[in-house]
């Protein structure tokens, strides 16, 4: 229980910090790119990215300590397989972060082109939007703590608490990309704009709520020293996800893609139902 409370507590404060970096570099990205237009962002980041060298340049090297036997990647990933194999819980761990961070990416991909294909009155501030983004997913996080709470005194037990609000993360945010599947397939485009920026809000909600719950189910069910490796192992079909999204997205319509998305929240849902 220690543990879980300290990775709550390390991922909301995180969250927190990181959300209010990223809300004010979209803020700095707006004022860029009204100033120097679209390039100005980048020129912006190409500055800062200069600016980090100089910082880290007089930076020591840090190797950490131990016998090269028991830090060795082999052994790790060798140790991750057969944990894996041996437990189906963390099997279903690894395949929901895989899923649910791989529709994310592919939405990354996604949002700015169907914003800006919708050609709204005076284009689209993307810097703003960017900045509104980075706010839910902090708002995300810290609403963690009172829905956990409120799912293990009114809907379950606390000991599931954590498991009953991912599943309810992972249906909102399949309920959400379903939003511009439909709107822009079926719905006239003009009317779509608003309803699309609500539910891309509403994804980037969920991404900051179920955060800090990835992070407690992995302390929960996978044992710490071995964390890191059977995380790793993921990244396999994560990768794969990524990749397929990013080249759907140049290949099919974009309502389709944003179909696959949802339909793969909706697969993590379950999947983490089977856990709840």
């Amino acid at each position: 229980m220690f543990n879980l409370l300290i990775t709550w507590n390390c991922n909301r404060q995180c969250s927190i910090g990181n959300g209010a970096t990223a809300i004010l570099a979209g803020v700095f990205a707006q004022v860029l790119e009204d100033a120097f237009g679209h390039i100005g962002p980048f020129q912006g980041a190409i500055a800062l990215t200069a600016l980090a060298l100089v910082l880290i340049l007089r930076w020591e090297e840090n190797y950490g300590e131990g016998d090269e036997e028991d830090v060795s990647l082999y052994r790790q990933f060798i140790h991750g397989w057969k944990i894996v194999a041996g437990d189906s819980k963390i099997l279903r761990i690894g395949l929901i972060q895989a899923l649910s961070e791989g529709g994310m990416y592919t939405f990354v991909f996604m949002w700015v082109p169907t914003l800006l294909s919708m050609n709204p009155p005076g284009g689209v501030p993307t810097g703003c939007v960017f900045s509104a983004l980075m706010m839910a997913i902090t708002i995300g996080g810290i609403v963690f703590q009172p829905l956990e709470h409120f799912f293990g005194t009114k809907i379950t037990t606390k000991a599931k608490a954590a498991e009953s609000s991912a599943v309810f993360a992972y249906i909102m945010a399949s309920l959400s990309m379903a939003v511009p599947a439909i709107c822009l397939c079926c719905v006239e485009m003009s009317i779509c704009f608003d309803r699309i920026l609500i539910s891309f809000i509403v994804i980037e909600f969920c991404v900051g709520l179920s955060s800090p719950i990835a992070g407690m189910l992995r302390s929960k069910y996978v044992p710490d020293a071995y964390q890191g490796a059977v995380m790793n192992i993921f990244r396999l079909p994560l990768n794969a996800v990524v990749v397929s999204g990013t080249y759907a997205t140049e290949i099919m319509p974009h309502y389709k893609v944003y179909a696959i998305v949802s339909g793969l929240f909706l697969v993590a849902a379950a999947l983490q139902a089977s856990l709840a």
